[in-house]
C-alpha cells in the first residue's frame, strides 16, 4: 500500500494499482474508466492489445456502455464497492442485446467491477476481466478487494478525481428517467414498458412473468413496437435506444 501511496501524481501509479489488486485476485485485464453523467466514458487506463482496445475501449464508448450493468449501477445509485458482473446484470443478462452486441464479442469469461463515486454525477469504474474460458470469479474475489476498497478509493481519488464542484451544474435525468422518456409520442404505454424490459435484457417469457400477460401478447407488443420505432431487430432497437439515452435523437 505504500508503494501505491508513493506512486500517486506518477505514470507508474497504474501499475502499482494493478499490483496491489492482482493481490485480492487473480484477471487478465484492468480498465479505468472516468463517468460523467451519461457523457461517453473516458479510459484512463487499459492494458489490452490494439484490437482488444477498439472493441473493448472505443467501440464500449460509443454507445453501448450506456446499457452496461456495472454503468446502470452507479446511475442508480448503488453503494461504492467490488461487484461481480452477475450480481448486478439482470436475470435474462445472456440474452440481452447489450450481451449480443457487444458483450461476446469482447471475449472474456466473467468480470468484476470496482465502482468509486467522486461527486454527484462522477463515477470510476476500475473493470477486472478474466479472458474466456477462465474460471468465474468468486465471492470471496469481491470480498478482498472490498476488505482494501478505502484505501484503493482514496489513491485513485487522487490520482485522477476531480472536486465536486467540477461536476455542478452537470445534472440531468438519471438513466431510469431517460429510459422512461424512449418511445414516448411514438409507442403506446405497454409497447413502451415490452421496450424497455427488452433493453434490460429480459426475454419474452421473463417480460411476460414480470407484467402479468401472455407471452404471445409480448410478441404482438414487440411487433407494434418495432414497426412505429422503423426498426426491424433488437441491434437496431438497441442502437436507436443508446443514442436516444445519449440526448442524440
Amino acid at each position: 500500500m505504500a508503494a501505491l501511496a508513493e506512486m500517486i501524481g506518477t505514470e507508474r501509479f497504474p501499475g502499482a494499482l494493478r499490483q496491489i489488486l492482482r493481490q485480492c485476485c487473480n484477471f487478465d485485464s484492468m480498465i479505468i474508466s472516468r463517468y460523467e453523467g451519461a457523457r461517453p466514458p473516458v479510459s484512463l487506463y487499459q492494458d489490452l492489445d490494439e484490437l482488444q482496445a477498439a472493441i473493448t475501449v472505443e467501440f464500449y464508448a460509443s454507445g453501448p456502455y450506456l446499457l452496461d450493468p456495472l454503468y446502470q449501477a452507479c446511475r442508480n445509485g448503488c453503494t461504492p464497492g467490488a461487484y461481480r458482473l452477475m450480481d448486478l446484470a439482470p436475470e435474462a443478462f445472456y440474452r440481452s442485446e447489450y450481451y449480443r452486441a457487444f458483450y461476446r464479442k469482447i471475449s472474456i469469461s466473467d468480470e468484476i467491477g470496482v465502482l468509486l463515486q467522486d461527486g454527484a454525477e462522477s463515477w470510476f469504474i476500475v473493470s477486472l476481466a478474466r479472458f474466456a474460458r477462465q474460471q468465474r470469479f468468486e465471492a470471496a474475489d469481491t470480498d478482498r478487494l472490498n476488505a482494501v476498497f478505502g484505501v484503493i478509493s482514496a489513491a485513485i481519488r487522487r490520482q485522477w478525481g476531480q472536486a465536486e464542484a467540477a461536476a455542478q451544474g452537470f445534472q440531468q435525468a438519471g438513466w431510469e428517467d431517460r429510459m422512461q422518456t424512449f418511445g414516448t409520442g411514438v409507442l403506446s404505454p405497454r409497447e413502451r414498458e415490452v421496450v424497455q424490459l427488452i433493453l434490460q435484457g429480459h426475454s419474452t417469457p421473463s417480460a411476460a412473468a414480470y407484467l402479468g400477460i401472455a407471452e404471445g401478447t409480448v410478441k404482438v407488443h414487440r411487433h407494434h413496437a418495432y414497426s412505429k420505432l422503423g426498426i426491424a431487430s433488437q441491434a437496431e432497437l438497441f442502437s436507436l435506444a443508446t443514442r436516444h439515452l445519449a440526448g442524440a435523437v
